[in-house]
């Protein structure tokens, strides 16, 4: 009869085994090695739509709040409620929004717009959970924004959005193409 300590052992071994092949997370395994709680990484691969504001624009989804005269339109403030959508249509399914505000925060270079928002997901299983995001937009072929943190399914989010405009953008439908890459810490059951 084995004693308590192998018995000890061998569960000690045993169980993060059986845990790892019982994910109930869809898609996601969590990261090697992690301290409880288990953190885990996801990658997604959306299109954001950006109407953008100004006269005779009817599907503009952001408005300005507040335009300057400095040099460059220094400290112009615009509320955004771009739409992500899984194919470049801008008709497709809506799968989350990011809502925030951009500023030109470029005193000496045109362009340079400090974004932050919060992308909501509508759609699928992460319906209802949210990453905060902030970065540079506007002016940029591509680029990166940070993602900071995030609520529901992306409790303590850290990552990182790349952005490429799309070829198929136009000067009414600006659109980026989002390679989204998150850890995040994986929800405890209640």
């Amino acid at each position: 009869m084995a004693s308590p300590f192998v018995v000890f052992v061998c569960l000690l071994i045993v169980l993060p085994q059986i845990q790892a092949t019982s994910n109930p997370y869809n898609g996601t395994v969590p990261l090697q090695g992690c301290q409880i709680p288990c953190m885990t990484e996801v990658n997604l691969h959306l299109f954001l739509h950006q109407f953008v504001d100004g006269p005779n624009m009817p599907n503009r989804n952001e408005e300005t709040l507040a335009a300057t005269t400095f040099p460059f339109g220094f400290g112009t403030t615009i509320v955004h409620d771009w739409t992500l959508t899984e194919t470049t249509n801008s008709k497709d399914t809506v799968v989350a929004r990011a809502q925030g505000v951009h500023v030109q925060a470029g005193l000496t270079k045109d362009n340079r717009w400090y974004m932050t928002h919060n992308i909501e997901f509508e759609q699928g299983r992460f319906a209802g959970s949210t990453l905060q995001v902030i970065g540079i937009t506007a002016g940029l072929e591509n680029g990166q924004w940070s993602i900071v943190g995030g609520t529901g399914q992306f409790i303590m989010a850290q990552g990182i959005i790349s952005f490429t405009r799309h070829p198929a953008s136009t000067w009414e439908d600006g659109i980026k193409e989002l390679n989204i890459r998150v850890r995040y810490t994986i929800p405890q059951p209640a």
